[in-house]
């Protein structure tokens, strides 16, 4: 489950570069519109209560952590957004190649069948895997886009993404 959500949560992160990338404006800081105050409201929910709308703020919310302190370049927020187009049809594809291993261990959960569950996530570490190695490579992609003063920043705010995802893998995936 741990790696489930991990694993969605980078995803979601990463979907969302084009977002951010082609939403940050190239005017000075303090004259920006402050991330996050608009375009929020939820879209509807699914099936579990996980609407588009939640998953797109999460992506926002790991694109504004990504991308804290940096100002991009009309250049770099067009680059930016091209590598995540690029990368975007296999991460769907993955995703979608787990979408059923996914259901069906939510579903043992819901039973009560542990190991049925784990079984089912279990098939999808393959996936997972390349997942990750997508992700590795799209944010190496994304850096070199970056200028040498830009990259400690976004470094440390990526170092950061991880400790607290962590964190949250610490506490079993809860919020506290």
């Amino acid at each position: 489950m741990i790696r489930l959500r991990t694993a969605a949560l980078g995803l979601a992160i990463f979907a969302g570069s084009a977002t951010i990338a082609s939403a940050q404006s190239t005017t000075a800081p303090s004259a920006q519109t402050p991330a996050g105050k608009q375009g929020h409201g939820k879209q509807g929910h699914g099936k579990h209560g996980a609407g588009k709308g939640q998953k797109g703020e999460m992506r926002e919310r790991g694109m504004r952590a990504m991308f804290k302190d940096i100002t991009l370049t009309a250049d770099q927020q067009t680059r930016i957004k091209a590598i995540g187009d690029k990368y975007r049809p296999q991460r769907e594809s993955l995703a979608e190649s787990m979408r059923p291993a996914m259901n069906e261990a939510r579903d043992a959960r819901q039973r009560g069948d542990s190991a049925a569950a784990k079984a089912a996530i279990a098939r999808t570490a393959d996936n997972r895997t390349r997942l990750a190695a997508l992700r590795d490579q799209q944010m190496s992609e994304i850096r070199s886009v970056l200028t040498a003063a830009q990259q400690p920043t976004f470094d440390r705010n990526v170092s950061q993404m991880k400790e607290k995802m962590e964190q949250h893998r610490a506490r079993g995936g809860r919020k506290a």
